[in-house]
């Protein structure tokens, strides 16, 4: 899930509720969102659904303790670079090292000072806000970049599989887009793949997330969303970006797409594709702006 640039958002994975108030009203005051989870485990499950912009932890929880949780987040692709703090009464060196050996970017000991915290929130944020622009989304479009579609899917499917639900993906090609480039050369071509973006951002849904996989190929994931349905909304999808103009000429692009779902079709990434690119095929040899489902 894409986090909004606006509002970043800090998970505060603490059992004591009386610091997660304090912590979020010392955030609320510069408009920083936050969201509590009384322990590691708590903070995992919160994490299948949300990606803040960073987490702030306890070290001595119930369940699975910051020592444990922070392991964790490690070991997985889609959480290990989200900025990491520790808060805690275990103010000693020792402590510290031990905290920082884990690679988190601060290391707070109570009772903390409200400003010295937020100061250092908003360092991070600042820093990272850059890293992530630079780390996760592709330069001329401003969807997700190759690398951060995949680590995302993967968490998806992961998510799919724990709760036994389904979700798809479209995977969508312009149409003639070497004869764009050819005609009117790839500066306009540039401006097309970019309108074609924000067209696919502005008309699919909150929970849905896009990204560039090629030169004018791109990768929509449907989170809970069956094959039907999500052949529907990419139907809905083609239609709107069939309306759009490009020049005064009245110039419009259409897309061909394949739609693929797990755990239907495949319960992996690869397999997930090829199936999506096999429907997509199709879907140009039936004389292309149309979406074809995997069989």
């Amino acid at each position: 899930m894409q986090t909004t640039e606006n509002s970043p958002t800090v998970l505060v994975v603490e059992d004591d509720p009386n610091i997660v108030h304090m912590v979020s009203i010392i955030m609320n005051k510069s408009g920083i969102k936050t969201v509590g989870a009384r322990d590691g485990e708590h903070a995992l499950e919160v994490l299948n659904h949300l990606t803040p912009n960073l987490i702030i932890s306890d070290i001595m929880m119930p369940n699975m303790d910051g020592y444990a949780f922070r392991r964790e987040l490690l070991e997985r692709d889609e959480a290990r670079f989200i900025p990491f703090f520790f808060l805690s009464a275990k103010g000693k060196a020792y402590d510290i090292v031990h905290g920082m050996e884990l690679d988190a970017d601060a290391y707070i000991p109570k009772p903390f000072d409200p400003d010295v915290l937020l100061a250092k929130v908003k360092s991070v944020l600042r820093r990272y806000s850059h890293l992530n622009e630079l780390l996760q989304y592709d330069t001329l479009t401003k969807v997700y970049n190759r690398r951060m579609l995949e680590n995302s899917l993967s968490a998806e499917i992961k998510r799919v599989k724990r709760y036994k639900q389904s979700s798809s993906i479209l995977l969508l090609d312009l149409d003639h887009f070497k004869n764009i480039n050819d005609t009117y050369g790839h500066d306009f071509g540039d401006v097309v793949l970019q309108k074609i973006s924000a067209g696919l951002r502005d008309n699919m849904r909150d929970t849905d997330y896009v990204g560039r996989v090629g030169g004018e190929e791109f990768v929509i994931v449907m989170p809970n969303t069956e094959k039907k349905t999500g052949v529907l909304a990419a139907n809905r999808l083609r239609e709107k970006i069939e309306k759009l103009v490009f020049d005064k000429a009245g110039l419009h692009v259409t897309i061909s797409g394949g739609v693929a779902t797990v755990p239907d079709d495949a319960e992996d990434i690869e397999g997930l594709m090829k199936k999506a690119d096999r429907a997509l095929y199709k879907a140009k040899d039936k004389g292309r702006n149309c979406i074809v489902a995997a069989e």
